[in-house]
């Protein structure tokens, strides 16, 4: 039977104790032996599982290697920050962003980014992201079950979540952050829906503000926080209105101003920031910045993408679901699936939010479903022998976490052991022979490098380097940089007048993605390749222009 919208119930009922319920206090607490209730404390087979599951998840994404993008602009702008004891209030790294204002949506990750990295040892940076992650997946594992009743579906879901949202896993920047802030509110929610408001109101309020007031200065992602928030009040208010008309707006609803409170307080919590209520208005409108339109990840949905796929894959599971749940659904989650469907076609980016709201909204019909259609006595045999307990099952899970860690680079500074040499510390695509060269040969004047290598030559290039464009600068630049920046990349037409307007004197190629504008330098009259290896090349003009003077970079920028 197909799901039906209306008429919806005032409240979300939690499901019926069934089959599952016996099985969870099973998992808990005890096991049947000889007729006889004997408590067991230990884990059971279906425990050691997830445990094993969250071992390999920790440990690949403390093996995963450090990126080359924007990842390090953030760290450069986080130890600014230390050193200063302030914002900036513009780009302090690129010169053609000068004068741009500078609104740091990220700057208290920076930070945290900048003290992981202070030691010296980048690869505290994989550590914390590692552990991010794990937390990040072990609260959406815990939303999942709140909102279902059901700890199969919860695995099932939260699997499902990373599969959808796989392009994004290797993200090591600011949004890990606020993927763990998105988490926490999911449970935060759950938990106040599975609980009597007289135990959760406050609490849950609280929480919310707390939550808000630490993400809106982490990363610009709160607005999804906002989207959450405000589709779970204005279904309630439909329902209200469904059920009981208009005149039931005036009799006042437990829910609807529960709803409406969490959503005040959530921005009340955001503007706790150094920039008040500007930092709301920048972010919401930062999206159709016109830059963006050349930066893959800010695209519309194509469907031959790696996020088309899953997205596809995505609403065929979904309409599985929901044509064989006999649950009801209620509108504010037919508001989350419109509303987060509908980002994900604009800004292929967003299928990060999109993936834990479709499996927090489907959970509930999944555990229908799952009641109904595993209720055989074999199927609950085998559930009661993975769901028993057992000591040396719970020895297993120890050792394998203990395993999980010694074998995993985050135990090094404990354990010890030789550090992993670059090459796996840093992604293959990093430039590190490039680097290695200007370190030895400084260069003079402006270089025009990929931005996706920008930052991290920024940081860990010579002192001073003066690069035309990063990754963490492509807003603030102005339009008629970016556009020229992107023509030089590709060797468009007039490449020769464009590295002469800007006092260009080194041009840096990545060989995988400018094949044509290292096919274009390497014949260029009046340059010559100085440095190669199987990532880029380094050209330098035989005859070097000066830098551009301070007082014409504005004028000359403009033109």
């Amino acid at each position: 039977m197909p799901s039906t919208l209306l008429p919806p119930p005032l409240e979300s009922p939690r499901p019926a104790q069934n089959w599952d319920d016996r099985s969870s206090r099973l998992f808990n607490k005890c096991t049947e032996n000889d007729g006889n209730t004997t408590t067991h404390r230990g884990a059971s087979w279906a425990q050691l599982g997830v445990i094993a599951g969250f071992c390999l998840l920790f440990m690949y994404h403390n093996y995963l290697p450090l990126f080359h993008s924007d990842l390090w602009g953030h760290v450069s702008y986080g130890e600014w920050i230390w050193q200063h004891r302030q914002l900036p209030t513009e780009d302090p790294f690129t010169p053609l962003a000068e004068g741009v204002t500078v609104v740091a949506t990220a700057w208290l990750s920076q930070v945290v980014f900048a003290a992981a990295a202070k030691s010296g040892d980048m690869e505290w940076i994989a550590h914390l992201f590692a552990i991010t992650v794990l937390a990040t997946q072990l609260l959406l594992i815990r939303a999942f079950q709140r909102r279902g009743d059901n700890r199969f579906v919860a695995v099932l879901a939260v699997v499902t979540t990373f599969g959808i949202a796989w392009s994004r896993h290797a993200v090591q920047r600011p949004e890990v952050f606020g993927s763990l802030c998105f988490a926490v509110l999911l449970w935060l929610v759950s938990k106040a829906e599975s609980t009597p408001r007289s135990r959760s109101g406050w609490w849950t309020a609280i929480g919310v503000f707390a939550l808000f007031a630490v993400w809106g200065n982490l990363h610009g992602s709160f607005v999804m926080g906002f989207a959450v928030l405000g589709c779970l009040w204005l279904g309630r208010l439909i329902e209200v209105i469904a059920t009981m008309g208009f005149r039931g707006l005036w009799r006042g609803d437990t829910g609807l101003h529960q709803r409406l409170v969490w959503l005040d307080l959530a921005v009340a919590g955001t503007v706790l920031n150094p920039y008040g209520v500007d930092l709301l208005v920048y972010a919401v409108a930062f999206p159709g910045h016109p830059n963006l339109w050349a930066v893959m990840e800010w695209f519309p949905l194509e469907m031959n993408s790696l996020e088309g796929l899953p997205m596809a894959a995505s609403w065929v599971f979904t309409a599985f679901v929901l044509r064989n749940s006999r649950r009801r659904m209620t509108p504010a989650e037919v508001l989350l699936l419109l509303v987060f469907n509908a980002a994900v076609c604009a800004r292929v980016r967003m299928i990060a939010w999109y993936a834990p709201v479709l499996m927090w909204t489907l959970s509930p019909h999944l555990a229908e479903i799952t009641e109904r259609w595993f209720t055989s006595s074999g199927w609950q045999r085998w559930r009661e022998k993975l769901l028993t307990p057992s000591p040396r099952i719970a020895a297993l899970a120890v050792l394998l976490m203990w395993m999980t860690f010694a074998l995993s680079p985050i135990s090094r500074p404990i354990l010890g052991g030789k550090p992993r040499p670059p090459r796996q510390v840093f992604s293959h695509d990093t430039p590190l022979g490039v680097t290695s060269y200007l370190r030895e040969h400084p260069v003079t004047g402006m270089i025009a490098a990929p931005q996706w290598w920008g930052d991290w030559l920024m940081r860990h290039g010579p002192p001073h380097t003066q690069l035309m464009a990063t990754t963490n600068a492509i807003h603030l630049l102005p339009n008629k940089v970016w556009n020229d920046y992107l023509a030089i990349s590709t060797a468009d037409g007039g490449l020769e007048r464009r590295l002469d307007r800007y006092r260009i004197n080194t041009v840096i190629v990545g060989k995988a993605l400018q094949p044509e504008l290292e096919r274009t330098m390497t014949h260029l009259s009046g340059w010559k390749t100085v440095y190669e290896d199987d990532i880029g090349l380094v050209s330098v003009r035989t005859r070097a222009q000066v830098n551009i003077p301070k007082e014409m970079k504005t004028a000359e920028v403009g033109q």
